[in-house]
């Protein structure tokens, strides 16, 4: 019994393709003959005479055509609610489409959350592989004033410092990395501040160790340990003759 319920089924699936495939032709046949319709009913004045020309179009001939043209778009599947009045106008209520509005727009969000995903995933690796080439274009004096300001920044002390021309040009270098920040003002205001050299001023005041520097930072100590811990390996290691 099962079985033949199946069957059953089965077989209703491609009949009702069948029947809505012919509706679909119908239509579509419907449709054509309108369009043929009105636009020979536009042409004709050219071809025939005065009492030889067909009925002109009319309102409700406009409101037919116009139900049939409906009903082959795609506007059809949208359709919630359609009446023609007494007076012969024409009343069309479509679904809101706000749902499907909603959905384009939750998928735009989480694709641009991605995008940002992406970019800091990018922005992370590129700072780290800056902060590794750092090691090797940056000197031990540089590491030392980028060292001390932190250390100084985080245990909230002075870190004072003799800021020559050429202290200046060292530091516009690592602000340049982008290894330091400016809090305000200019490198130049520094010097003069530090009577061109001649009295300590506190650094703290005037600069801020950046995120990169810190990672900078960072690698280095890790680094130096590493050679460090190699260097102990080597020591040890006994040599045979």
């Amino acid at each position: 019994m099962n079985q033949e319920n199946t069957q059953n089924q089965t077989n209703q699936k491609p009949d009702n393709a069948q029947n809505k495939n012919r509706r679909n032709w119908w239509i579509e046949i419907i449709s054509l003959l309108a369009l043929g319709y009105l636009i020979f009913s536009l042409i004709s004045p050219i071809f025939f005479k005065e009492g030889q020309q067909p009925r002109k179009i009319e309102t409700p001939d406009i409101l037919v055509i116009a139900v049939i043209l409906l009903f082959n778009s795609e506007l059809l599947n949208r359709l919630e609610d359609f009446g023609i009045s007494k007076e012969g106008g024409i009343t069309a209520k479509f679904r809101e489409l706000k749902q499907e509005v909603n959905k384009q727009k939750k998928e735009i969000d989480e694709l641009q959350a991605q995008q940002l995903e992406q970019l800091e995933k990018q922005q992370k690796n590129l700072e780290e592989m800056q902060a590794f080439m750092y090691n090797f274009l940056l000197g031990d004096k540089d590491y030392e004033k980028i060292a001390q300001l932190d250390q100084h920044l985080q245990a909230n002390t002075n870190y004072n410092f003799y800021v020559s021309e050429k202290v200046a040009d060292e530091l516009r270098r690592l602000r340049d990395l982008k290894l330091i920040q400016t809090n305000s003002g200019y490198i130049s205001d520094l010097v003069k501040a530090s009577n061109y050299g001649r009295q300590p001023i506190d650094l703290t005041k005037y600069f801020c160790v950046t995120d990169l520097g810190k990672k900078f930072l960072t690698t280095r100590e890790t680094l130096h340990s590493s050679s460090q811990q190699e260097t102990t390996n080597s020591q040890e290691t006994p040599k045979f003759e």
